[in-house]
């Protein structure tokens, strides 16, 4: 049986476009997805050489946009 994934983004907030897609076990809750999360984005703002500040994430099932 597969498991069930949530999907998150990670956008750029000085251009608006998304840099990024993960997939986590929706089992995964509290600080662990927190963790998951801030890992991940941290790993965007060095690789993309962005103020850590610059990128936030959002579920992709409820965007903001």
């Amino acid at each position: 049986m597969e498991q069930e994934l949530k999907h998150y983004e990670f956008i750029n907030l000085q251009t608006g476009n998304v840099i990024s897609y993960i997939s986590l076990p929706a089992s995964i809750t509290g600080f662990k997805l927190e963790q998951q999360l801030a890992k991940k984005k941290t790993e965007l703002a060095i690789n993309n050489q962005l103020y850590l500040d610059l990128i936030y994430w959002q579920d992709h099932d409820h965007c903001i946009r």
